[in-house]
């Protein structure tokens, strides 16, 4: 293997070696990429622990080919940064969840230890331990398996551990099967907003929720042990997400017991609410059946059914269902709780009814539309039968006030009557076999393959490039508000295809034709006070449309500044200079590797440029000739066709100029520059459901008194991403100002918090207004 280690930088070109002189890192078996770049076949790799191992399979994964297996041998692997993986039909299989480990003790960068999106993906036999948030995430793939996986925080529950392990999300054909899960801050296994899942044979210890089923419609979960939880088994349904109103849950022959963990999720997490002692809880999903489980001594609620209001969040989504309906309890062993009741409302009812509590508790609420006689017979929230001789308690919790309480009008129930009775039990989920590999659809390897090794061979730069001068045909620009990256200056060109133009677009980014390119390099002045004491450059990003779509990668530049080279890996360069207070600062500037890449530019899991809109683009800019607006010399030149004047175009207010708009203005620019492409419906933050886009006007989508979703320790304690009137209170304060991997905002390409942005926003959200209603609570 190859790595370049020059003193100031660190880089690795792995992938690089592999490319151009035909080999492959720790293989079983021989590339035959040199002399037959287009034959792509699968094929088993095989890789055993060292020092490069953490670049050498990250590249591995930017090179995989669908059907290709990647094999780990036993020991343990030492990874500080994590792993992204974009290829469909890969299967990345350990010699066994105890043999094979991932360790992300010394984590440094990314908030994962893997997140892959790829369909019919595998993931088999191996651990990943102590990760700064989340173990393995697979967002957004079809077929998906976990088989034989362990994830875990091995120092015990704390509520620095990450938040989920096993966390498949807006997935569909879902099977986990065989797995372990431990020390998880939030949940050990966490579906979520996902469709037709199996939950099997695996088991979940010690973590705040053991196994939670969320928003997702079809799931089956049985033969599972879940102990030594906070809560053993969650099936909620939460307000505010792309997908809604989860159900059809069948819960089965699970071993559910001693769930009396102390919950040590970070406050403002949803989860922070469960009291510990918790068997089975059910909020707000509709079509639930809980059947044959054993669940014993959870020493508050064995089996408990709840409203999304039991919990005092406020609800700001119309489109959402806080009611729990056609719950069907029966047949299940319960023994053994309630005998310690935990959490503001158990302590209550403790008080009120005594100990032990019933083994099932009901809240009592139910939709004010719901209709008498047969109708609501087949949609009565809950329905039990032949669960023993246990007792059921009914809290009336719309009546359980102070006022209620002190003058003895409050009468919880324990009549078993009403709800006794049978449903038509819900069908299995049946799981669908993965789709065969399709080497035709791995556009991406080929362009890897045709990439030119040095920058210099783009023939984008007058001379050797190091004074960023555009060669003929190239045109710099410039944006009005822009991606903030640890305070490095950029320089932005765009190369057209002779004789082409870009559509004018009057929303969204600009429609290029094919064959353009996006160039944009980074770099540090020596001295950010004297602009004629030069700078240094880091990378320059190259962005090109072919008719498959958009592509990026990135060039770091060498020490003497005469070219860069190719890092599809990405790498790390150590650059130090003098800031604009006078202070000395240093850092380790992060290139991404390619798939990093994507996590920022997919949009609706295509490649989509950031920053060239009209919007962002209308603005005035030092030409060679002179000073002109950009638009306008586009125009002039004929290389935009139907763009109207710049003066009839809408203009983004520019983040660093009060006089460009008011502080709302300004702020919502900043976010959509920065968060949007992410926090938007095609983004990969989608599953939040919060969308920072600028032309989002709704302001509970924007994140006001907005719940968390999937934050773990990034909720910093706080339970809205915005407060009005009160940024100590916002998530959004703490995510800005963080340092913490599993806290800070944007996570990728930023290690120094941007000051001015945090003053600014902070002065937004102490500006905001509260409702009377809002402020009194």
């Amino acid at each position: 293997m190859n790595m370049l280690s020059r003193p100031g930088t660190r880089v690795h070109f792995v992938l690089l070696l592999c490319l151009w002189t035909g080999l492959v890192c720790l293989t079983t078996v021989s590339s035959t990429y040199a002399a037959a770049p287009r034959e792509l076949k699968p094929a088993i790799y095989t890789f055993s622990p060292g020092p490069e191992f953490q670049f050498e399979f990250q590249e591995r994964l930017i090179e995989a080919v669908p059907g290709d297996i990647l094999e780990l041998k036993a020991g343990t692997y030492h990874l500080h940064s994590g792993l992204n993986l974009v290829t469909d039909n890969v299967t990345i299989r350990g010699a066994g969840q105890d043999k094979t480990i991932l360790s992300f003790k010394n984590q440094r960068d990314g908030s994962f230890g893997l997140l892959a999106s790829g369909d019919n993906l595998v993931l088999e036999n191996f651990a990943v331990e102590d990760t700064s948030h989340n173990a393995i995430k697979v967002l957004g793939a079809e077929n998906v398996t976990f088989r034989g996986v362990r994830t875990e925080w091995t120092d015990g529950p704390k509520t620095t551990n990450g938040a989920y392990g096993l966390y498949p999300v807006q997935c569909r054909n879902v099977l986990i099967e065989n797995c372990i899960a431990i020390g998880a801050a939030d949940a050990g296994i966490y579906v979520g907003q996902s469709t037709d899942v199996v939950v099997r044979g695996s088991r979940a210890e010690a973590n705040v929720a053991g196994i939670e089923i969320e928003n997702t419609i079809n799931a089956d979960v049985y033969d599972n042990v879940v102990t030594n939880n906070t809560g053993g088994l969650l099936v909620f349904d939460l307000p505010g997400l792309p997908q809604k109103n989860g159900r059809h849950v069948r819960a089965f022959r699970n071993h559910i017991f001693k769930n009396n963990l102390a919950n040590f999720a970070p406050k403002g997490n949803m989860v922070a609410s469960v009291p510990a002692g918790s068997g089975v809880l059910i909020m707000a999903t509709d079509e639930v059946e809980v059947f044959e489980n054993r669940i014993e001594d959870n020493r508050s609620f064995s089996v408990s059914v709840v409203s999304f209001l039991i919990y005092g969040k406020k609800l700001k989504d119309p489109h959402y269902d806080p009611f729990p309906e056609q719950v069907y309890i029966h047949d299940n062993t319960i023994k053994g709780g309630g005998t310690d009741p935990d959490g503001e409302l158990g302590l209550l009812l403790k008080s009120i009814v005594g100990t032990p509590l019933p083994a099932i508790v009901y809240d009592g609420v139910t939709a004010p539309s719901q209709q008498k006689g047969e109708q609501a017979a087949k949609t009565r929230s809950l329905t039990l039968a032949n669960n023993g001789e246990v007792g059921f308690l009914n809290i009336d919790f719309s009546n359980l006030t102070p006022a209620n309480i002190a003058t003895g009008k409050y009468r919880p129930s324990g009549d078993l009557a009403p709800f006794e009775g049978t449903q038509e039990s819900l069908k299995p989920v049946k799981l669908k076999p993965h789709g065969a590999p399709e080497l035709s659809q791995n556009t991406t390897l080929n362009v890897y393959y045709d990439a030119p090794r040095k920058l210099s061979e783009l023939k984008l730069f007058k001379g050797n490039g190091a004074d960023q001068q555009p060669a003929a045909g190239v045109i710099p620009y410039d944006l009005i508000t822009t991606l903030f990256t640890d305070y490095t200056s950029k320089h932005r060109f765009i190369r057209l295809p002779p004789g082409k133009q870009i559509s004018y677009q009057k929303s969204g980014v600009l429609e290029f034709p094919v064959g353009t390119m996006l160039i944009k390099t980074f770099a540090y002045p020596k001295d950010m006070r004297d602009p004629q004491a030069g700078e240094r450059l880091l990378e320059t990003r190259v962005e090109f449309l072919e008719s498959t779509g958009w592509y990026g990668y990135s060039y770091i530049w060498n020490d003497a500044q005469t070219d860069a080279e190719l890092s599809l890996g990405g790498g790390e360069v150590e650059v130090d200079w003098i800031h604009a207070d006078g202070q000395p600062r240093s850092t380790q500037h992060l290139v991404p590797n390619a798939n990093q890449c994507l996590s920022c530019h997919s949009h609706h899991d295509k490649y989509v440029p950031i920053g060239p809109t009209a919007a962002n683009l209308n603005r005035m800019f030092d030409y060679a000739h002179g000073t002109e607006n950009q638009l306008a010399y586009l125009k002039r030149n004929d290389l935009i066709k139907d763009c109207p004047e710049p003066a009839a175009i809408e203009r983004l207010p520019a983040f660093a100029d009060a006089r460009s708009g008011n502080v709302n203005e300004r702020v919502r620019a900043y976010l959509s520059v920065n968060c949007g492409h992410c926090h938007s419906p095609g983004g990969n933050a989608r599953t939040t459901g919060l969308d920072l886009r600028y032309l989002q006007q709704d302001p509970a989508k924007i994140g006001v008194w907005k719940t968390p979703v999937a934050a773990g320790r990034g909720s910093g304690g706080r339970s809205y991403d915005i407060v009005p009137g009160a940024p100590e209170k916002s998530i959004l304060m703490h995510r800005l100002q963080s340092n913490d991997l599993a806290a800070r905002m944007p996570n990728i390409g930023n290690r120094i918090v941007h000051q001015e942005a945090v003053k600014l926003i902070r002065q937004w959200i102490s500006e905001m207004e509260a409702t009377n209603d809002e402020a009194a609570q």
